[in-house]
């Protein structure tokens, strides 16, 4: 289907839009809308779309090779899903080719997937929990087989809770744990930051600042590189972020939307200390000096440029999640903070202040997972955990 656009952003382009049927399943598919310049460009299209479709196609039964239909199923979503997703995807459909091979739809039942789920385990030495390799592998298995369950397949072979009914549970791991920040640690860290952004240039400002914004709101890493100064904004008299975007190192771009969120949503972050917002702005005027002197623009208006790099700078690439986690362990190390063998990074942050907020008496969960960018449900699940400053408050009440 052609149509000319008369109003909004694609106004004159022509819009090409293909419905197609699954002849198995008998529903109507989605396929993305394109547009063209003019009806040449806008048949030429409309060609390729249903060509694409007809090679990916679900034409699916029993006797389909399922590593070959579900590499078909993953190629068909790669438009829809980020960079970091399609790689997790493919690498499923790799493991899938080399384990089961030639074997049908109709071969793969419970039991099947119950051995590869162990044997993969085996094989990579791999760890049994929420969000490890082997969880993301069934989980991916699972979902294909769901748009087969009542047409080709009887039943989904990948069962609802396939890590309990595979495995005993003390085949799970505990996995490893992420280190939590007491307020004394959080304060120092604060220190160290302003002490090093008064005695270093503002190219070095980058990756402090960053660490700071990051103490003070817990944004994921790719939110914060994503920054600009025009996210900073005031809400109920108190300094905070309004974000709507993130970046992604993988694929050296940014996502065009928050994590799990449609395009065009945003949120408010923590509101942050007024000393942070005015160095913010100050660091606004020191880069847009820095970046005059040497022939440079801004044009997105980002925050976090590297201004190391001319190139990157140039191209509008910020400083990388990697030279945070860097600063981050280089302040640590200087601080004498130990991790003691749990993870220290970024992401340290985030869960240290979910912990806290959590912890704090009279505070409305479902506002602070709104903050934070999570459901009520993974706020409390992944996010929160055991407050050591409260622990030892706790312990000292019982023993007075």
């Amino acid at each position: 289907m052609i149509k000319k656009m008369k109003t909004g952003k694609h106004a004159g382009q022509y819009q090409v839009r293909i419905q197609p049927v699954n002849k198995v399943t008998g529903k109507r598919e989605s396929w993305p809308l394109e547009y063209a310049k003019n009806m040449r460009d806008a048949k030429a299209a409309e060609r390729k779309m249903w060509a694409d479709y007809e090679d990916g196609m679900q034409l699916w039964d029993g006797t389909t090779v399922f590593a070959e239909a579900f590499e078909r199923y993953v190629k068909q979503r790669k438009s829809s899903i980020s960079p970091v997703t399609y790689r997790d995807w493919s690498n499923s459909a790799a493991e899938f080719k080399k384990y089961f091979q030639n074997a049908k739809i109709k071969d793969i039942n419970e039991r099947v997937v119950e051995k590869f789920a162990h044997d993969f385990v085996r094989k990579h030495k791999s760890t049994v929990g929420r969000a490890t390799v082997i969880a993301h592998r069934l989980t991916h298995m699972r979902n294909f087989f769901r748009e087969l369950e009542g047409t080709v397949v009887k039943t989904n072979p990948v069962p609802e809770q396939f890590l309990t009914k595979f495995f005993r549970k003390s085949d799970f791991s505990i996995g490893k744990k992420r280190y939590i920040f007491t307020n004394d640690e959080l304060q120092s860290i604060k220190k160290q930051i302003q002490l090093g952004l008064n005695n270093t240039s503002v190219a070095n400002w980058g990756t402090r600042l960053a660490l700071w914004i990051d103490l003070e709101t817990g944004m994921r890493p790719g939110e914060v590189q994503a920054l600009k100064f025009d996210n900073l904004v005031v809400e109920n008299e108190y300094p905070t972020f309004k974000i709507n975007d993130s970046w992604s190192d993988y694929a050296r771009s940014f996502n065009g939307s928050l994590k799990a969120r449609p395009k065009g949503y945003y949120r408010y972050c923590l509101p942050i200390s007024q000393s942070l917002a005015d160095f913010v702005e100050l660091y606004q005027e020191e880069q847009e000096r820095f970046l005059e002197r040497h022939c440079l623009k801004n044009p997105q208006n980002l925050i976090f440029l590297n201004l190391h790099d001319y190139k990157t700078c140039a191209n509008s690439i910020p400083i990388t999640q990697r030279s945070m986690n860097e600063m981050l362990k280089k302040i640590c190390d200087k601080l004498g903070i130990d991790s003691k063998g749990t993870q220290l990074s970024m992401y340290s942050f985030r869960h240290t202040l979910c912990t806290k907020l959590a912890n704090k008496p009279g505070m409305s969960y479902p506002w602070a997972a709104e903050r934070m960018g999570n459901s009520l449900a993974i706020f409390m699940r992944v996010y929160v955990k055991s407050d050591r400053d409260v622990n030892r408050k706790m312990m000292d009440n019982w023993m007075s």
